[in-house]
């Protein structure tokens, strides 16, 4: 059994009269990625900003490695790393990466020997040795958040909280970064709660995952078991306005299809059981109905998780 690291139960938070967290729970455990996954304005960041200490709950508990979020707020901040979306103010610019590390390093109580251990370990799990000596204006946008990635990571600390660690990045770059991290996770047994919107981020890198809507969290669980909840793991989509109501119901009463979804207002999604006699059995429905439209294939994923499971979507995830 993983130990807990972090515990987080019934938080809640407001701007205003307007509430960003509404009973919002977790658990973060020894050695995994949990990542939040919810659209923009769902609440992911507001709730990191709290656990890192930026923000002020207005109710609940948190729990992190014993130590209690409003009684020990600096001993808590040495137990995290954390790495928000600003990643032009996280470093000065004519410093040199190394020079950077050195100085935040020295800011944490490092010693000089400490940081440089520790710049070199850094280094060789993000391929960065060629960057070290370079001013942090001459790197490119992925150089500069592995950056304030190492940064966050310096004074080793058990706990990572990365907010949209590759918001804005070119693709490879981001992966290479995902990469990068997981390695980094699993080989020293380090915890790190993700926010993302990015399901394909989500997907590669978390243990499990915690869906958020709205600033509440109604689940957490893997990726595969959550997708495996919503009942089938193909879905056969038809364009909507070619599909009579008739057609649709005559449809949704096969024995393969397990579920109907609308998606993205154009398309109507009939999950099935088995993609080769789902797609075969509405396809004979549409040539008994003389209806030609445009069909496609799709795999359940863990946004068809998330709409299962939270009901709606109203805002729309990246891929």
């Amino acid at each position: 059994m993983q130990e807990v690291y972090l515990s987080a139960k019934h938080m809640r938070k407001y701007y205003g009269k307007t509430m960003a967290l509404q009973d919002a729970s977790l658990e973060l455990r020894q050695g995994e990625i949990l990542a939040l996954l919810g659209p923009n304005g769902a609440g992911k960041t507001t709730l990191v900003k709290i656990l890192a200490t930026v923000l002020t709950k207005d109710a609940g508990q948190v729990d992190i490695l014993g130590y209690d979020l409003d009684r020990h707020v600096e001993e808590i901040r040495h137990l995290f790393g954390y790495v928000g979306q600003d990643t032009e103010r996280s470093a000065y610019a004519r410093l040199t990466v190394a020079e950077n590390l050195h100085f935040f390093g020295a800011l944490r109580g490092m010693r000089k020997q400490q940081i440089t251990q520790q710049i070199e370990k850094l280094a060789a799990y993000f391929d960065f040795h060629t960057n070290l000596d370079k001013q942090f204006t001459q790197l490119s946008g992925g150089q500069k958040q592995t950056v304030v990635i190492m940064r966050g990571l310096l004074h080793n600390p058990p706990l990572i909280y990365l907010d949209e660690p590759t918001k804005g990045l070119d693709p490879i770059v981001a992966k290479k970064i995902r990469t990068f991290l997981k390695q980094y996770v699993q080989q020293e047994r380090k915890s790190l709660l993700l926010t993302s919107h990015v399901l394909s981020e989500v997907d590669e890198m978390a243990d499990r995952v915690a869906l958020i809507h709205r600033g509440k969290i109604t689940i957490a669980s893997t990726p595969d078991d959550l997708k495996a909840a919503v009942g089938a793991a193909e879905s056969i989509e038809i364009e909507k306005t070619a599909l009579p109501p008739a057609t649709q119901t005559r449809i949704e009463g096969l024995e393969t299809v397990q579920f109907v979804q609308e998606r993205n207002g154009h398309w109507i999604a009939f999950g099935v059981s088995d993609a080769m006699l789902g797609a075969e059995s509405i396809l004979r429905v549409l040539r008994e109905d003389n209806v030609h439209a445009r069909f496609r294939h799709h795999t359940v994923s863990l946004e068809d998780a998330f709409v299962y499971h939270i009901g709606e979507l109203s805002e729309k995830f990246d891929q």
